[in-house]
C-alpha cells in the first residue's frame, strides 16, 4: 500500500490540486494558532495552506513521494512545513501534543481507522480540536473519489460514538461539491466534523 501511494504521487502534476480542501478553509478560523498535525496529508495542499494562516505545522504521510510534493509546495508559497514520514498502522501517538489534528479524506482499513482514532484522542491538547472530512458509505453511489471498499468508508455514527464527550462545534453529513485535482470531482457525500477536547473530569 505504501508503494501504491508513493507511485500515485510520483508525478510532476498534483493529483489532488494545490489549493486547500473547501472544508478546511471553512474551519481554519475556529482554530488556536499553534501546533497543527495533518494526517495522511499526501501532497500537502492542506498543511501549506495552513502554515500561511501562521499555524505551526506538521504533515504525516507514508508516501515519501507526497512528503516531497508538501516541501516543494511550501517552498513555492514562501511558508515552512514539517514533513514526518508515518505509517499510521504503526505509530505511537505521544499524549497531549496537539492544538489540532487535520483528517481529510484520509481512509484506512478498520483496524487502522480504530488505532488512529484512539491516538488522535490521546494526542490532542485539553482544549484542542480535531477537524475531519471523511466519504460516508453512501459515497459508493457518486463514484467521485475515495475508496471503493464501504469497509473503509465512514458511518457518522461511529464518529459520533468514538468522540463521545467531546464538544461538537460542527457536525454536518450529507452531499458537497469538490473538484480537488483528477481524483476529487464533483458532488461527494461526507461527513465533517469539528470535535473540541473537554477538560478531563476528575
Amino acid at each position: 500500500m505504501t508503494n501504491f501511494w508513493h507511485e500515485r504521487f510520483s508525478t510532476e502534476e498534483y493529483i489532488y490540486g494545490k489549493e486547500p480542501n473547501q472544508f478546511v478553509v471553512e474551519a481554519a478560523h475556529v482554530l488556536p494558532k499553534g501546533k497543527v498535525l495533518c494526517i495522511a496529508e499526501g501532497e500537502g495542499r492542506n498543511a501549506v495552506y495552513l502554515a500561511s494562516l501562521g499555524f505551526d505545522v506538521t504533515a504525516w504521510d507514508y508516501a515519501q513521494a507526497g512528503l516531497d510534493k508538501t516541501q516543494q509546495l511550501a517552498n513555492e508559497k514562501g511558508v515552512s512545513v514539517k514533513t514526518e514520514l508515518r505509517d499510521l498502522a504503526e505509530v505511537v501517538w505521544e499524549e497531549k501534543q496537539w492544538d489540532a489534528i487535520v483528517h481529510i479524506f484520509g481512509h484506512f482499513p478498520e483496524d487502522v481507522m480504530e488505532k488512529t482514532m484512539t491516538g488522535i484522542q490521546k494526542a490532542l491538547k485539553v482544549g484542542g480540536y480535531y477537524v475531519s472530512e471523511l466519504y460516508t458509505k453512501e459515497q459508493l453511489r457518486y463514484g467521485t473519489g475515495g475508496p471503493r471498499d464501504s469497509v473503509m468508508l465512514m458511518d457518522p455514527a461511529d464518529i459520533l460514538h468514538k468522540f463521545d464527550g467531546y464538544f461538537i462545534k460542527h457536525f454536518h453529513v450529507g452531499e458537497v461539491n469538490r473538484e480537488e485535482g483528477q481524483l476529487h470531482t464533483g458532488t461527494a457525500h461526507v461527513v465533517q466534523s469539528i470535535f473540541q477536547k473537554r477538560e478531563e473530569e476528575n
